[in-house]
């Protein structure tokens, strides 16, 4: 009797050992699934495809549709290639939580998965009658976007800089982003933005993503490619951000950017430190006329001055401006840059160390004039 009860026993739990074995390898089978499906999207992609003009097509997105719907929805358009793997990615990462619906969106055949389900999940332009809009300065950094969105009421600062931190976002650019205290700091495009009532953080950050991907195209990522052939170096996607930021930050004047991009460049290749002050106010979290001697000291991934090559990351959220002048630099040899009238913000750019120091001293000896007069 007792064997028979152990029989029934062992019988038992070796059903749900193997009903365990059987979850578990469908679980990883689905997982390995949807990362290889998104992963090939990216690698994968027929070069004429690639090129090739976009579709612009209209999806109007039924009230309360579930996930499986607006699937069969995008499928029909051309959009996807696959509703189940669409849905399981959505599972995956949550988006199907945050779809909108009674909705009609813009899409078009050149969109990856991760910009629809981005797209998908914020109010097309136009649409906020009832909304909020906020308009986000070029050159702002993480922690001043979040201070002037919480000026919006909506919702505090630090709980947008927690979702920044914390929350998943899905846009194919963010694959090879380097893991930093500040993430997500450079991605954040600055725009005007429509937001829903009663807007949470994600409504915002979501778009300002999305926004960068609509503006970064298959042309930049092309000259990415082509400008790290003629610096004789591999640039990613945040070294040009990282370099435009700076941009953003070092220039005021517009036609004084291509220079500035020019002197880091020719910095780098010549294995000097950038030397940025704007690099040394994002590290210390202080104006530029409250730097001290010692903060040039500071041991900071994102100090320039004692330290070569670019800081660990974007020091600001550069506009297109700054962005374009990072992927075309001037032709210049332009090693130093000097400020040489402070009212309209310009400099003196040089390649002579020595003309660079005249110019420094004669600047100073004027600007030492013109306070002493007023």
């Amino acid at each position: 009797m007792l064997k028979k009860i152990l029989n029934i026993v062992n019988y038992i739990f070796g059903s749900l050992f193997n009903l365990a074995l059987a979850v578990t390898i469908i679980v990883v089978a689905y997982t390995v699934t949807i990362m290889a499906f998104d992963f090939g999207q990216t690698v994968f992609v027929d070069e004429d495809d690639y090129y090739s003009e976009p579709e612009y097509i209209i999806v109007e997105i039924p009230e309360d549709a579930d996930g499986l719907e607006i699937a069969q929805i995008l499928r029909e358009n051309g959009l996807i290639s696959s509703e189940w793997l669409f849905l399981l990615n959505a599972r995956f990462n949550g988006s199907i939580n945050h779809f909108l619906t009674g909705i009609s969106f813009e899409l078009n055949t050149g969109m990856s998965e991760s910009t629809i389900m981005d797209t998908l999940q914020r109010i097309p332009e136009g649409l906020q009658a009832d909304g909020t809009r906020i308009v986000i300065m070029e050159g702002l950094t993480n922690r001043q976007t979040a201070d002037f969105a919480a000026t919006l009421g909506h919702f505090t600062a630090d709980e947008f800089l927690y979702e920044l931190q914390e929350g998943q976002f899905t846009n194919a650019f963010l694959r090879d982003i380097q893991e930093r205290p500040n993430r997500l700091e450079g991605f954040l495009f600055p725009d005007t933005y429509d937001l829903p009532q009663n807007p949470a953080p994600r409504d915002l950050i979501v778009r300002m993503l999305a926004r960068f991907d609509e503006i970064f195209t298959g042309e930049m990522w092309m000259r990415i490619e082509e400008l790290s052939e003629i610096m004789g170096r591999e640039l990613t996607i945040e070294d040009i951000v990282t370099i435009a930021s700076i941009v953003e930050r070092e220039a005021t004047v517009q036609s004084e950017r291509p220079a500035v991009a020019a002197i880091i460049y020719n910095r780098l290749a010549a294995g000097m430190p950038l030397e940025m002050i704007t690099t040394v106010v994002y590290a210390t979290n202080t104006r530029v006329d409250m730097l001290t001697p010692a903060d040039f000291q500071i041991n900071s991934p994102y100090n320039t001055f004692n330290r070569q090559g670019l800081p660990i990351g974007p020091i600001s959220n550069p506009g297109l401006n700054a962005i374009m002048a990072a992927l075309y630099p001037a032709n210049v040899d332009y090693l130093y840059k000097v400020r040489n009238d402070a009212e309209e913000q310009t400099h003196y750019f040089t390649a002579d160390r020595d003309a660079y120091l005249a110019a420094q001293e004669r600047y100073r000896f004027e600007a030492d004039d013109e306070n002493e007069e007023d």
